[in-house]
């Protein structure tokens, strides 16, 4: 399938808010961290980011229980 105009500019920006993520916190320790401290709006930004499944059940195991 190709993409649209608007379509490829979103994905490359999307994959680049992942690559800001990842080149703030370089360790896996303060990525945790980093993922801890997030709220859960900024944690879903992430996983709709994210191109890959196994990266959005990653970032999905930090959300928090609603209440």
């Amino acid at each position: 399938m190709k993409l649209s105009k608007l379509q490829e500019l979103t994905e490359k920006e999307r994959m680049n808010i992942i690559i800001k993520f990842q080149n703030s916190f370089k360790t896996v320790k303060a990525k945790e961290k980093a993922l801890k401290e997030m709220s859960n709006a900024d944690i879903n930004f992430l996983i709709y980011c994210m191109d890959n499944i196994h990266g959005k059940i990653a970032y999905s195991k930090y959300l928090k229980e609603e209440k």
